[in-house]
């Protein structure tokens, strides 16, 4: 467990391991006085911050913009980014005394050389299509770095929460770089271990520009088994956890134990990939919504801990969210419009047109307990419509590969701090064509003209209500046509002991990402 900061004796801590359920552990090395000991649901891919954003990389990279506990606000930049009139031109000041975690100077080259590489097709960062606006980015001095855009944006700060890597360190393409490893940044971390599969370990920096953190290291076990985790954190083998809203409840109050819950624009769907012929009908598309019984799923899998949906945009929105945007849950519209479309129902139950049954699988990730739930809700409601939904749990590598012609219980949200960042590579028809490189942008292969030309209106609107009304009308063009059965947003739940040690443990809306970098934890450099 975390051990209190008036507490001098070192403790010994027990390595995570696959032969930790018979019993076997490995000695680990005495932790400082302030440590923290947390279970991850899965092993991080890479450490590279030009691949994801707002993952653990946030502990070794600081980014231009950061998310606060009221918004975006200033990190590596001195203050908020300044346009130009026509907001195709913005202009970051950056700050002066920061270093890298090499011991490099961090300036105006380092920033360039990030931005540079994920525009580069070369690099392969599934990140490129977020900055398909941007047509350079240049250094106009050490300590200044400017934006050119190809088309106004009013929200384009939120753009500038990549992590920046040293200059020295960025090169080659996603997979091929040192950076998967080896992170070299601004942040208040280094990672002093990783045993692949086990655990890792950060430690502060003493240099760190904002203060050496109070929590000297972060001790991180990979757990991927949700009961695992749970039972382990109730032993205290860890201070915390990420846990399913219905796990999180049952832990909530045992062994100094407390639940944590942070909104977020994180959101669930069905994917319709439109490659399929049964997807291509947008009567059919609205059968599906209409018969999914969305409400019902958020009181069950998240045990209310969310809220219904029917587009990408969360009311953590506000004013660009529209409550009116929404399919009820109405089993007989659906049927009946299933019916006029010529799919009716066979002598075994299941609907089928011109020979072709209503039957389609379904993937999901194994070892997400929320989205198996949710995969086999979706698939009993289809069922009373006539519809055969196979479900399929898979891996990342094997939903990847399927995800053009199969449909997939996917996540959205991974950049929630405006509607753009939303809504655009999730139904721009810009991204309707496959790209094994970025597979998840506009997975249902969508295309509509009005609502293209919707999104490139409200990207470059300043005015804020104006904005604000054109999000609200995207909504409504995405009910009437919609490209896949989003379901609800998801209030994210931790599992946490000791946390009134410190503060300011704070909530915040969070992204689709919602492992141990967020939660409680997402400030822990600022606790005092």
């Amino acid at each position: 467990m975390r051990i209190p900061t008036l507490l001098v004796a070192a403790v010994t801590v027990f390595t995570v391991t696959a032969c930790q359920a018979s019993g076997t552990t490995s000695p680990q090395p005495a932790e400082p006085e302030t440590a923290l000991r947390l279970a991850e649901t899965n092993e991080y891919e890479t450490l590279n911050p030009l691949e994801y954003t707002f993952s653990i990389t946030s502990k070794f990279y600081d980014s231009l913009v950061a998310v606060g506990g009221d918004g975006l606000e200033p990190e590596l930049a001195t203050e908020m980014p300044v346009s130009n009139a026509d907001l195709t031109e913005w202009t970051v000041h950056l700050r002066d005394d920061v270093t890298c975690s090499d011991g490099s100077a961090f300036d105006a080259d380092d920033v360039v050389a990030a931005y540079q590489a994920v525009l580069d097709p070369a690099t392969a960062s599934p990140l490129r299509g977020n900055y398909e606006l941007v047509n350079s980015v240049r250094a106009s001095d050490s300590s200044t770095v400017v934006f050119d855009l190809a088309t106004p944006y009013a929200g384009f700060p939120v753009l500038l929460t990549l992590g920046i890597p040293a200059a020295e360190t960025v090169g080659g393409s996603i997979l091929d770089s040192p950076l998967a490893r080896e992170p070299v940044g601004t942040g208040p971390y280094t990672l002093t271990d990783w045993q692949q599969g086990t655990s890792m370990t950060l430690t502060a920096r003493d240099d760190y520009w904002a203060g050496k953190p109070l929590i000297e290291q972060i001790y991180i076990g990979f757990v991927s088994d949700e009961n695992a985790r749970a039972q382990r954190l109730l032993s205290g083998d860890f201070d915390g956890a990420q846990l399913s809203p219905l796990v999180a409840n049952q832990l909530n109050g045992q062994q100094g134990l407390e639940i944590f819950v942070n909104p977020s624009g994180d959101y669930r769907g069905i994917t319709l990939p439109e490659s399929q012929p049964i997807f291509q009908d947008p009567n059919v598309r609205i059968a599906l919504n209409l018969g999914t019984d969305r409400q019902t799923m958020v009181d069950g899998i998240l045990a209310g801990h969310g809220q219904a949906i029917s587009t990408p945009i969360t009311p953590s929105f506000g004013a660009a969210y529209n409550a009116d945007a929404a399919f009820g849950y109405n089993p007989q519209q659906a049927a009946a419009l299933l019916d006029a479309a010529g799919w009716t129902p066979g002598s075994d139950g299941v609907r089928a047109k011109d020979g072709m049954r209503f039957s389609f699988e379904l993937m999901y990730f194994a070892e997400d307990t929320v989205r198996r739930d949710l995969a086999q809700a979706f698939a009993s409601d289809m069922a009373k419509l006539g519809i055969e939904v196979q479900l399929l749990a898979v891996d990342r590598p094997q939903a990847k590969q399927r995800l053009a012609t199969t449909a997939f219980v996917f996540g959205g949200g991974d950049v929630p701090y405006d509607p753009h960042t939303q809504l655009y590579t999730a139904v721009h028809s810009s991204f309707a064509d496959f790209d094994p490189n970025d597979p998840y942008s506009n997975a249902s292969q969508y295309r509509n003209p009005a609502v293209d030309a919707l999104l490139d209106q409200a990207r470059a609107e300043a005015d804020p209500d104006a904005r604000a009304a054109d999000y609200q009308q995207l909504q409504m063009l995405l009910v009437v046509d919609p490209p896949s059965v989003t379901l609800f947003a998801l209030d994210h739940t931790y599992v946490a002991r000791n946390l009134d040690q410190y503060s300011p443990i704070e909530h915040v809306v969070e992204p689709h990402e919602h492992g141990i970098a967020w939660g409680p934890w997402w400030n822990v450099a600022s606790w005092r």
